[in-house]
C-alpha cells in the first residue's frame, strides 16, 4: 500500500502526517509526504525576481520536509518526499497518480484555512477529482 500525505506546515496538515504514519506502521505501507509551493509570481514581477522568489520557497519547503522525516525517523519510519511547485490540489493530484499510491491523506483545512466551508478548496478538490481513496483529517 502506498499512502501520500499533503502537508503544508499547517496543524491540520501534522494531524493528517500523525495519522497516516500510524496507519503506515500499522499496515506496513510506504509514505509519501508532499507539500506544494505556491506560485506567488505576478505579472509585476521580473523573471529574475520570480526566481528568487521560487527558490526561496522551495528552500523553505525543503527545510520543513526534513524536519518531518526526520521526526518519522526518530519513530522508525522511512517515507519519501516530493516537493512541487504550482497549484496545490493539481499537484497533489498528479503526484498520486504519479506514485500509483492507494490512498491520500490531506487536513481539513491548510494553511491558508476557510472560515465558511466544511472542506478547505484543496481537500475538497483532492476528494473530488482524486482516483484513490482520500482521507480528510478534521
Amino acid at each position: 500500500m502506498r499512502i501520500l500525505v499533503a502537508h503544508d506546515g499547517s496543524a491540520q496538515a501534522d494531524k493528517a502526517l500523525h495519522e497516516a504514519s500510524r496507519m503506515a506502521e500499522k499496515l506496513g505501507a510506504e509514505l509519501t509526504i508532499m507539500t506544494v509551493a505556491p506560485d506567488l509570481c505576478l505579472t509585476e514581477v521580473s523573471d529574475s525576481e520570480c526566481t528568487l522568489i521560487t527558490d526561496s520557497l522551495f528552500s523553505e519547503a525543503e527545510g520543513a520536509m526534513k524536519k518531518v522525516t526526520n521526526q518519522l525517523a526518530a519513530k522508525g519510519l522511512k517515507a519519501g518526499i516530493v516537493i512541487k511547485h504550482g497549484h496545490p490540489a493539481e499537484e497533489i493530484l498528479d503526484a498520486a497518480k504519479v506514485i500509483g499510491a492507494d490512498m491520500i491523506v490531506v487536513g481539513s483545512h491548510g494553511r491558508h484555512g476557510a472560515t465558511r466551508f466544511f472542506l478547505g478548496s484543496v481537500s475538497s478538490k483532492i476528494v473530488e477529482h482524486a482516483t484513490c481513496h482520500v482521507l480528510v483529517i478534521k
